[in-house]
Order: C-alpha cells, then sequence, then structure tokens
C-alpha cells in the first residue's frame, strides 16, 4: 500500500515537495527532543534506504572509480567536529545541504535515460522520504523568540544572502567571459 501511494505521489512531484515550511504558522511540539528523536529514527531510516539503493545501482549498472558532482553539496565535518556542533546550525547546514539532494533527485528522475528507469521507484520512495526529513528539520528549526532575535536573524539571512548574490554575480559574469 505504502509504495502505491509513493508511486502515485510521484506522477505529481511538485505536490510531493516542501520547499519551505508548511503553510499557517508551524505547529509547535509539545516536546522537543521526541521532534528531534523522531527526526533520527526517520534520517536513520533514510540512510539505509540510500544504502540498500547504492549496491542495487553497483549490481545494475557498475561503475570503478569515484564519482562526483560539483553541485553536489560538501560534507565539510570531520568526526572529531561532532562534540561542538550546535542545534540551530546544524540544523539549517542540513536543511540547505538535504535540499540540494532533493533538488537533484528530482532532476535524476526526470533527466534519467531509459536504462535508469528501473530505478524508478525506489528513486521516487527517496524523494518523498528526502521531503519528508525535510518538513521535520523545518519544524525544528524555531523562529526567533525576541524581537531583537528576530532583527539579528533577519541581518544574518539578509547579510548572508547578500555575499552569495554578490559572489554569483561575480561568477556568472567570469563565466560569461570564458564562452
Amino acid at each position: 500500500v505504502c509504495r502505491l501511494v509513493l508511486v502515485v505521489l510521484s506522477l505529481w512531484p511538485d505536490t510531493a515537495v516542501a520547499p519551505g515550511p508548511p503553510p499557517g504558522s508551524p505547529r509547535a511540539s509539545p516536546d522537543p527532543r521526541a521532534e528531534l528523536d523522531s527526526t533520527v529514527l526517520l534520517t536513520r531510516s533514510l540512510l539505509e534506504d540510500t544504502r540498500q539503493l547504492t549496491i542495487q545501482l553497483k549490481d545494475k549498472f557498475p561503475a570503478d572509480g569515484d564519482h562526483n558532482l560539483d553541485s553536489l553539496p560538501t560534507l565539510a565535518m570531520s568526526a572529531g567536529a561532532l562534540g561542538a556542533l550546535q542545534l540551530p546550525s546544524v540544523l539549517t547546514r542540513l536543511r540547505a545541504d538535504l535540499l540540494s539532494y532533493l533538488r537533484h533527485v528530482q532532476w535524476l528522475r526526470r533527466a534519467m535515460g531509459s536504462s535508469l528507469k528501473t530505478l524508478e521507484p525506489e528513486l521516487g520512495t527517496l524523494q518523498t522520504r528526502l521531503d519528508r526529513l525535510l518538513r521535520r528539520l523545518q519544524l525544528l528549526l524555531a523562529p526567533p523568540s525576541s524581537t531583537w532575535g528576530g532583527i539579528r536573524a533577519a541581518h544574518a539571512i539578509l547579510g548572508g544572502l547578500h555575499l552569495t548574490l554578490d559572489w554569483a554575480v561575480r561568477g556568472l559574469l567570469l563565466l560569461k567571459t570564458r564562452l
């Protein structure tokens, strides 16, 4: 039954994707630890799904060597840095990285040739679970608790966006000169 629901949802990929927070005000979880536990369980399940899908891909389409895409997020963390993790920054970074992977899975599903069509059901399941995980992470990202926290968050968001867009304009202009 779950597989059938996932297949039906995959027919309308735009409706199964949550690019931002759910409509309305975010629901307050009575126990943040319980919400985090639920998110950990979902993440572990998704980890197992990707492990199985990777094995299936290697079995059906063996390819030696490392395969990289420059557009994929880079994991910039070591095992030693785990002790210094801060909840808001980790959730924000994780959500951004997972959103990038979700977009890549969507692209792969749209662009894959006939040889990869055999992986469509599994990729659909992966996309749906990634979306669910992103929704959970959004719920864990609490809004600023004070007016001053909101002002500081606005400065951080707009300042970071400004720097990113400035870099994007410079990079795109540089690429334009190389065409």
